[in-house]
């Protein structure tokens, strides 16, 4: 599904043919610990996935004096106001850059997502392979324009969005000349199964020409391997190293063994969609050798019989004439004395 596949980082390609990337989301599941998020990125490495997403936020550029002053006092909250709580949850520059030379010391592809232009400079700095453009910002388009014109790939997640309003987005995209794949997802945290849509995928792919991965918001492991079955080509999972913690990605996350496990059901699931010409695995014939059927005479017939089909039945072993070669038989006549439940074959026959 969808057209030419991209390049995220330097070998390897994203699209139809290609294994789908698998992209730990990281996110705010750090909690604002520079240790936890270490630890995230040793997890994603362990478990298997080929990317790791990063996400940065300059308050400033994010936040209304308004929304800063906001009282924020749910189970969630890491601070009395919005503005203090999302200041808990950021990670100085500094950090981010250790982040990423930690995920490059496991072989980690790089994804950020900037929630400003600031933001943007940093990740750019940094050298990641991709940008991601969060679903919150798909109309964001001075955010979008800025990271239409740098040059790197971009995935562009459609979680609240419409298609007029993706049109509008993936136009822009496409003026600027930018590289891009779309994610299909739903801002839901998590996500009810009857609200994942994944039919989506196919839609998407051909409306707008392009490869789409789905962003999985969904809780445990069994819808991520079914959109690798639908043909999506990156799949991104948020990562916890507990569930139970604070904060409110983490119930729709997975921990470090069960990422594991739904990353080896996504290449099962790619392994098992094969080609589309059915052919026959090897060691099938074997079976059928043994398992199938072969004409066989339903009666004791003498030398100069003539076979007539009523003479012929179907019995194992599978390894003779089938019941559309009985045309090369009927009519003829046996050579020698044949045995009631006796297989046929060609030298048979006169």
């Amino acid at each position: 599904m969808g057209a030419q596949p991209i390049a995220i980082g330097t070998e390897r390609l994203v699209g139809r043919g290609h294994p789908a990337l698998v992209v730990a989301e990281i996110g705010q599941n750090h909690n604002g610990s520079p240790e936890l998020a270490e630890q995230l990125i040793d997890a994603a490495a362990w478990a298997g996935a080929d990317a790791v997403k990063l996400v940065k936020r300059d308050l400033a550029s994010e936040l209304s004096l308004e929304a800063r002053g906001q009282p924020y006092n749910g189970e969630h909250a890491f601070g009395p106001t919005y503005g203090e709580h999302r200041r808990a949850l950021e990670l100085p520059d500094d950090v981010h850059a250790a982040l990423c030379r930690r995920a490059r010391r496991h072989g980690l592809a790089l994804i950020g997502t900037p929630c400003d232009a600031v933001s943007t400079k940093l990740f750019m700095s940094l050298g990641v392979d991709a940008l991601k453009i969060a679903s919150r910002d798909l109309e964001n388009t001075p955010l979008v324009d800025g990271v239409a014109t740098l040059g790197a790939p971009i995935l562009l997640s459609t979680g609240m969005s419409s298609f007029d309003e993706i049109d509008a987005a993936v136009g822009l995209l496409r003026h600027r000349g930018a590289e891009f794949l779309l994610l299909h997802c739903t801002s839901l945290y998590p996500t009810p199964a009857d609200q994942v849509h994944l039919r989506s995928l196919a839609a998407m792919a051909a409306r707008y020409d392009a490869p789409v991965g789905f962003s999985d918001h969904t809780i445990g492991i069994l819808i991520a391997p079914i959109a690798a079955s639908w043909g999506a080509v990156v799949i991104e999972k948020h990562l916890t190293l507990d569930r139970r913690q604070r904060g409110t990605d983490h119930a729709c996350s997975l921990e470090p063994d069960a990422l594991r496990t739904m990353i080896d059901h996504v290449r099962k699931a790619e392994a098992a969609l094969g080609r589309d010409d059915k052919p026959l695995a090897a060691g099938v014939q074997r079976v059928r050798n043994k398992l199938g059927r072969s004409l066989v005479v339903n009666v004791p017939l003498e030398p100069g019989a003539q076979l007539a089909e009523e003479m012929l039945s179907l019995k194992c072993p599978g390894d003779g004439l089938t019941w559309r070669d009985r045309h090369l038989l009927i009519g003829r006549r046996v050579r020698r004395q044949l045995a009631a439940d006796q297989k046929l074959s060609l030298e048979d026959v006169d």
